[in-house]
């Protein structure tokens, strides 16, 4: 009898019940089927605003969401999902683009990403998607991580995330001549990432999720679960860094990570709370407000557009959380029912020949009895990609196909790629770049020619991989260690830049020793040393100060490597600490008259406060600095 039972007791109950009625299936799914909606009407005209950019905002985390939406039963616009599918993966079409890997940008999430998204839509596994697959592979690190350039958290920002997502990649699409390399690349990823501490709600789903897919021990994927589950909060929801408040986001793939990483049920309390906070901060128009982290000016890329979702400067991460939420929804409404998608046909290559999966994936010995058949060695694409462009990065199959009487120094027709280019983007080929190099290949283009596309080096692809062999022996060839390449024809970078992107430390000092210019700046004025503190790389802040970096550069932005150090929400005080000692003015001011102390009180960063309060109380002593210097 309720009257008979402890107050406390009513209360469960009554909570209880509230609970079940508010996360009935019917709200469930009218919540899921607003926020497919807001989303396709948001990518209807993506393209046409002459953004050639496939987003993870608007195309690839969309795509997984469709998927879920489609297992249980919540509806799709599939005509509207097709066209969109269409722009986005038609890449995936492109022979020649993908060998000479033209548009490399970050090879682990976006490309990762993209190849995770293409399985959801229905790309079938193609010699495309197999290339690129290689590609992705040819970036893991010999501790079985990958990295990642991307600077925008917190979809865009952890190892975890790039790591986890790259090996997906490669499992789904990687050649089946390549299934043994595949097994130990999937292997050392899986003990990389089950041998790291995430700090955060993004790395921890991740690690759930790589491990699930590496098909780690359930039991250690349960243990990591529960971790997850602790860091929820009162509110139900989960949230993207400590001191933040929960989102839509964070919680999404929180429970996703759970259910489909640590087997929690749906019914689980603690999901159900989640699930809840969904369904109790959802917008009427089926939409979740979450703040971005990306304070301006950071350079963004794509640049802000309306896009037809709301929220102005935080429209990219909030239609990121809806993709995260509509997936939880889905799960919610029971187990998924497997639907076939049909074959994306945009994204199917024409124009393949059996000639060009022999010199991509055959072995020697058959490329061998292609040759003796009367193959021609100079055989190309109708752009212009060579058979010796396809094999590499083989060092057997290039040394037989240069017997043979290829040129080394055939370029495409199209982007002036060259199979030195090529080779230059597999970590491990120095063996390669040297039979190249050594049988005439050029390192720049014949005098009066045409430059490789996007101004692309040998030096500049192999700086990607971080392998110093590679960049050493192209040093020694005479290739330019400051050249400067436009990724994507929009984002000027250096070798050295990249390395510092990449947080590589190593091979930072390597090009420094060699002779890299210490301050060269990309087109919006940043050195590396703005990039270092852009991307929190303490190390490699340091071997750049060692070496005389400007520490006071002031960018177009007019920003400095300190101001950036105290914008950032995943930096810590290592950073600043580091700047300021090594001179950093904590007085400089941004546009708005900000110094770096009230960048960090304005942004929250209470652990930047305590260093840079300091810093500003002795700067008192010295003449007051005008904005930016």
């Amino acid at each position: 009898m309720l009257k008979a039972w402890p107050k406390a007791w009513v209360i469960v109950l009554l909570t209880s019940t509230a609970w079940a009625a508010d996360a009935a299936p019917d709200r469930v799914r009218d919540a899921a089927t607003k926020a497919v909606a807001l989303i396709q009407a948001s990518q209807k005209d993506w393209y046409s605003k002459g953004l050639d950019c496939t987003s993870c905002h608007q195309q690839i985390l969309p795509a997984l969401a469709f998927r879920s939406a489609r297992e249980h039963g919540i509806p799709v616009n599939e005509d509207a999902a097709h066209a969109d599918a269409a722009m986005a993966f038609k890449p995936l079409a492109d022979l020649d683009k993908a060998i000479q890997y033209t548009h490399i940008i970050d090879p682990a999430l976006s490309d990762g990403y993209m190849l995770v998204a293409a399985d959801a839509a229905g790309v079938r596994p193609n010699l495309v998607t197999a290339v690129y697959a290689r590609l992705i592979a040819a970036y893991q690190k010999s501790d079985g991580q990958w990295l990642t350039v991307d600077q925008r958290p917190p979809q865009s920002r952890s190892t975890f995330t790039s790591t986890a997502i790259a090996m997906r990649a490669v499992q789904l699409y990687s050649h089946p001549s390549l299934a043994a390399d595949t097994r130990r690349r999937v292997e050392r990823a899986r003990n990389w990432l089950g041998s790291k501490t995430p700090r955060n709600t993004e790395e921890r789903a991740f690690q759930l999720f790589g491990l699930s897919w590496a098909g780690a021990a359930v039991a250690s994927r349960q243990k990591l679960g529960q971790q997850l589950a602790a860091a929820q909060n009162a509110d139900g929801g989960w949230n993207s860094l400590d001191g933040l408040p929960s989102d839509a986001y964070s919680t999404g793939e929180a429970l996703v990570a759970l259910h489909d990483g640590a087997g929690v049920e749906t019914s689980d309390a603690a999901w159900q709370r989640g699930l809840q906070f969904l369904l109790s901060t959802q917008a009427a128009d089926g939409s979740w407000h979450i703040a971005s982290r990306v304070h301006p000016p950071a350079p963004v890329s794509p640049p802000y557009t309306l896009t037809g979702y709301p929220y102005g400067h935080d429209q990219f991460i909030s239609a990121m959380g809806a993709s995260w939420a509509i997936r939880a929804l889905a799960e919610a409404l029971g187990p998924a029912r497997k639907v076939e998608m049909p074959k994306l046909a945009e994204a199917e290559p024409a124009g393949v020949e059996p000639w060009m999966e022999t010199a991509l994936f055959g072995t020697s010995s058959q490329l061998r009895q292609l040759l003796d058949k009367k193959f021609d060695p100079n055989s190309a694409t109708k752009s212009g990609t060579t058979a010796l462009m396809m094999a590499q990065p083989d060092l057997e199959k290039t040394r037989l196909l240069l017997d043979r009487g290829a040129k080394v120094d055939a370029r495409s027709t199209k982007t002036n790629y060259s199979a030195l280019l090529v080779a230059s983007h597999y970590s491990g080929s120095e063996a390669t770049l040297r039979l190249l190099l050594d049988r005439g290949a050029p390192i720049t283009v014949t005098k009066g020619a045409a430059p490789a596309l996007f101004n692309a080096t040998p030096v500049n692809l192999a700086a990607f991989t971080g392998d110093l062999n590679m960049l050493g022996r192209l040093r020694t060839a005479g290739d330019d260690l400051n050249a400067v390449i436009s990724l994507l024809g929009s984002f000027q970078t250096t070798p050295l830049m990249q390395a510092v992107g990449y947080g590589d430390a190593a091979e930072t000092r390597f090009l420094l020793d060699a002779g890299a210019a210490v301050d060269k700046a990309d087109g919006d004025g940043i050195t590396p040393l703005g990039w270092a503190a852009i991307g929190n790389h303490p190390e490699v802040a340091r071997a750049l100060i060692e070496k005389g970096a400007d520490v006071n550069h002031l960018d177009k932005k007019l920003m400095t490597p300190l101001l950036y150090a105290a914008s950032i929400d995943y930096g810590d005080s290592e950073m600043v600490d580091l700047l300021l000692k090594a001179g950093a003015n904590p007085r400089a001011r941004t546009t708005e008259g900000m110094t770096a102390f009230d960048l960090a009180r304005t942004y929250h960063h209470a652990h930047l406060l305590k260093s840079l309060d300091n810093a500003s109380i002795s700067a008192n002593t010295r003449p007051a600095a005008g904005k930016g210097q």
